[in-house]
């Protein structure tokens, strides 16, 4: 099919900056392809495997991105010999969703749950930001998932966690008295993505900062209130994972530190499940020696999967 990103200055410009700012250069190139899951047309960019593939990594992207913002761990990844695949969740980057779909964010995790049941083991998930918590309620739904990897562990159902992860505290306190009082109302409203959350604190790079705030399919994509209200109002309970978890937090991320994951971290049970903290970072763990350290880590717990 027609590559669509190769023609589109919003891939070219956040290519440029990786390589200008941040010296990641993408050595590869994906194929793109659409494949129909539960009524969407997802679209995927798909990562062949360097040799013969040692297994399929899932890359899940958070509320704020889309599937080729994750090209630089792809690439990575690819490298090492597994195939990766990186959809647009529903509602986001180039997929068309499904008529019925009603922006419900539990189809996010069921979207990936199904993608990794479908795909050649063993199956890794791996997500960044909103996409930590979504690849793990996919993992715990999949049948064939072999490890988890998150960068982040939000539960949105916890109110101050929701106010934290909103652009300010005032919008996310106000969110959530609307979705509780007049959820009718506010679920016809929509907000683009620049205004409902803090963009601008994906990077502490000013240029890459601007670009997600700016970008049309990402600061300036306009979401439904009511994906936020689903989010806000899904109630995750106990989380018992069959597999591996790790979770490589950036230690510079102003947006969402540390502290915020460790609930949710504590709360899920799984076998071999580690923490580990990355000297800096920023909510887009780009910066040295954070992304040095995040391609061990991934390295090492492929590695072990694979093993």
């Amino acid at each position: 099919m027609k590559n669509l990103h190769e023609s589109s200055p919003s891939w070219h410009r956040y290519r440029s900056l990786l390589a200008q700012e941040f010296g990641v250069r993408i050595e590869r190139q994906p194929m793109e392809a659409w494949r129909t899951v539960r009524g969407h047309e997802i679209h995927i960019d798909d990562w062949p495997a360097e040799g013969r593939s040692k297994g399929t990594l899932i890359l899940v992207h958070g509320g704020g991105g889309h599937g080729r913002v994750l090209a630089p761990l792809a690439d990575f990844a690819a490298g090492l010999g597994w195939r990766v695949l990186a959809p647009d969740l529903p509602g986001y980057g180039l997929s068309r969703p499904a008529s019925t779909f009603r922006w419900d964010y539990a189809e996010w995790p069921a979207v990936v749950a199904e993608l990794a049941d479908a795909s050649d083991g063993p199956v890794v998930l791996m997500g960044l930001s909103l996409g930590g918590m979504t690849a793990v309620l996919a993992a715990r739904s999949a049948a064939r998932v072999a490890g988890v990897v998150v960068t982040t562990l939000l539960d949105m159902s916890d109110p101050a966690v929701f106010e934290q992860a909103a652009r300010w505290r005032w919008l996310g306190r106000a969110s959530r008295w609307g979705f509780r009082w007049m959820p009718a109302l506010v679920d016809r409203l929509s907000l683009p993505l620049w205004l409902a959350a803090p963009m601008r604190k994906m990077s502490g790079n000013a240029a890459m900062r601007d670009h997600f705030a700016t970008d049309p399919l990402l600061g300036r994509l306009r979401v439904p209130s009511r994906f936020f209200r689903t989010l806000h109002a899904l109630e995750p309970g106990r989380i018992v994972l069959r597999c591996p978890l790790l979770l490589v937090h950036p230690g510079a991320d102003f947006w969402t530190p540390t502290a915020m994951s460790r609930p949710a971290f504590d709360r899920i049970e799984s076998p071999g499940k580690r923490l580990r903290e990355l000297s800096n970072g920023t909510h887009l763990p780009l910066e040295q020696p954070a992304r040095d350290e995040l391609q061990e880590e991934i390295a090492r717990f492929l590695a072990a999967v694979r093993g």
